[in-house]
């Protein structure tokens, strides 16, 4: 059996709702995602995978949903709609006070694009959400990254055998492993 595993990282925030813990706070971490694919026989080429498909088709595309946003449950999403809306309307006011003008938003995926398994992005008040159909834990994440990554890049031969979510590195490393 053949295995390649590569990743890619990404600085966002999230709120964990309902938690009893410090999570119930807004926070952000710089996360790794992680895939690891299988795949008993090599493709034409030698490859499992080749590691530019597996960016440009699931790593790229998981940046570009998540990165410098705000991760949130559809729930909290949906209850705190308006809020956000007023927040991100100063928030991002801001770049007028500073600089003069409103400068270009940030990458993501525009509303009407098609989202990623279920996940897509919000623009309350030109600021960036990442909103999921469940509260974003690390284990949720990784459950969402493998079921993404095998719609994406599974087939017969190649078969995503682990997703890992490093939500934390130092001092130590806190990760959440879905192996399907």
């Amino acid at each position: 059996m053949y295995k390649v595993t590569d990743g890619v990282f990404i600085h966002f925030g999230h709120h964990v709702r309902g938690h009893l813990g410090p999570c119930i706070s807004l926070h952000g971490h710089t996360w790794m995602f992680q895939v690891t694919l299988a795949a008993k026989e090599l493709d034409h080429q030698g490859f499992v995978i080749d590691f530019d498909v597996l960016h440009e088709r699931v790593l790229s595309r998981a940046h570009k949903l998540l990165d410098h946003s705000l991760a949130l449950g559809e729930d909290s999403w949906r209850e705190n709609a308006p809020i956000l809306q007023q927040l991100g309307v100063s928030l991002y006011g801001s770049r007028e006070t500073i600089q003069g003008q409103m400068g270009t938003r940030q990458s993501g995926f525009e509303p009407g694009e098609p989202g990623l398994a279920g996940a897509r992005n919000e623009w309350p008040g030109n600021i960036k959400l990442a909103v999921f159909p469940f509260t974003p834990t690390s284990e949720r994440l990784a459950e969402w990254l493998c079921n993404f990554t095998q719609a994406e890049i599974g087939d017969e031969r190649v078969k995503v055998v682990r997703a890992r979510v490093v939500e934390t590195l130092h001092p130590t490393e806190s990760a959440a492993d879905y192996e399907p």
